[in-house]
């Protein structure tokens, strides 16, 4: 994803340094459109697919 453009990455600072990660606008345009579309469609036709090692959540 990072190399997709669709999150950016960033060195933390201060007393406890860690990495930050962030959608981009990109990513937040994914998010936005394809992803949430496929939250949709599963909430509407999860319970169609076979049982399995997964979750539909509400």
């Amino acid at each position: 994803m990072l190399a997709a453009g669709l999150i950016s990455r960033r060195e933390g600072a201060g007393v406890s340094p860690g990495v930050v990660y962030e959608l981009t606008p990109l990513g937040h345009s994914f998010h936005d459109g394809p992803l949430r579309a496929l939250a949709t469609w599963a909430q509407r036709h999860g319970h169609e697919l076979p049982a399995g090692d997964y979750q539909v959540l509400p």
